[in-house]
């Protein structure tokens, strides 16, 4: 790759300043890999980034991406030129300001590990799945710190990106019982599209506590005796407070509400519920190298097939309009960008 002198990456300037800079291109020392990446998601945690300075100036984003191995240092033995492969970005801080990351037609991992941050993925998956490969990590890892049952009624509050990889994932797991809630009707199809078997509009559909007794049947909580929705599990990927408030009222004894939506103001609750019905929270930020693997392997026998949710697609050169898109969630819901264009 001696004969390429630039690197073009999408680069964080600022708040609301993203911008693709022509950087050195990156050296291969003895023991990383450089991957040229084919197609890259931006996250909700990258629009985070982009309105609020969570990460320093000059980092290059892109946590969520895929591409094909094409230079490997003079130490490395566990890798091979034209594999295909995803980065788990959580081991280096690859994309989240540690590291540059996959907004870039190159990005070099340093120290790579074979199954711990560096994955082969086959043929049949697609660049597409493959850039989706991280989210699909996080709502796979969320199901499994609930250790949902077949049996269990199960509520999703949001239907972006990451509620959409939980529907997924307990599409997978052979969960059915699942009702998602969002306010756009457009990502309730998708939802469906998915496998959806029950959705729901707060703003069109009423009352959900009522929706949830009258789908999945009533029970009381232990003290009080108040009659309540029987749910065993509520994944909160919407991020509002009075969500929050409202999700922890709808669960049934020994339920557990699990946190993956990044929230910008505090929510409150009543402590009273959660003893009354001796409920668990729980949070889940990020996932393990194995479930990554159990990821791969999901897409990759056909049980989960995530491009329903990509709404748009990006050149790289095109990344500050991307990123607009990808912050306004009534035009979008998965933005992926094309490197090399």
């Amino acid at each position: 790759m001696s004969n390429q002198e630039k690197n073009p990456s999408g680069v964080f300037h600022g708040v609301h300043d993203i911008r693709v800079d022509n950087l050195p291109f990156p050296e291969v020392t003895a023991d990383a890999v450089l991957i040229k990446v084919a197609m890259a998601g931006i996250c909700g945690s990258d629009i985070h980034f982009y309105h609020q300075p969570m990460v320093p100036e000059g980092s290059v984003l892109g946590h969520e991406f895929c591409g094909t191995i094409v230079e490997v240092g003079t130490n490395v033995t566990e890798f091979s030129i034209g594999t295909r492969v995803v980065v788990n970005p959580t081991i280096q801080g690859t994309g989240l300001g540690s590291n540059p990351g996959g907004f870039a037609d190159y990005v070099l991992i340093n120290n790579a590990k074979l199954g711990i941050d560096v994955f082969p993925i086959p043929e049949t998956i697609s660049d597409e799945q493959g850039a989706m490969m991280e989210p699909l990590s996080v709502g796979l890892s969320a199901v499994n710190l609930a250790q949902v049952k077949t049996s269990d009624n199960v509520v999703i509050f949001g239907a972006g990106t990451i509620g959409l990889t939980v529907l997924a994932s307990l599409g997978a797991l052979d969960v059915k019982n699942v009702v998602i809630s969002d306010i756009s009707d457009a990502r309730l199809e998708i939802a469906r599209t998915l496998g959806a078997k029950y959705t729901f509009n707060p703003i069109k559909d009423g009352d959900i506590s009522v929706f949830l007794k009258e789908t999945f049947g009533k029970t009381s909580n232990l003290f009080y005796q108040k009659e309540i929705p029987n749910v065993q599990v509520v994944f909160d990927c919407a991020g509002v407070p009075a969500i929050f408030a409202q999700g922890i009222e709808i669960l049934a004894p020994k339920g557990q509400y699990i946190v993956l939506a990044i929230y910008s103001k505090k929510a409150e609750i009543d402590p009273l519920s959660l003893v009354n019905c001796m409920l668990s929270i729980k949070g889940i930020l990020a996932f393990s190298s194995a479930e990554m693997q159990q990821a791969i392997e999901l897409v990759a026998a056909g049980k989960i097939d995530l491009t329903p949710i990509v709404s748009h697609r990006f050149a790289l050169s095109k990344l500050p309009e991307a990123f607009e898109v990808q912050a306004d969630s009534k035009l979008s819901v998965k933005v992926l960008v094309r490197p090399g264009s």
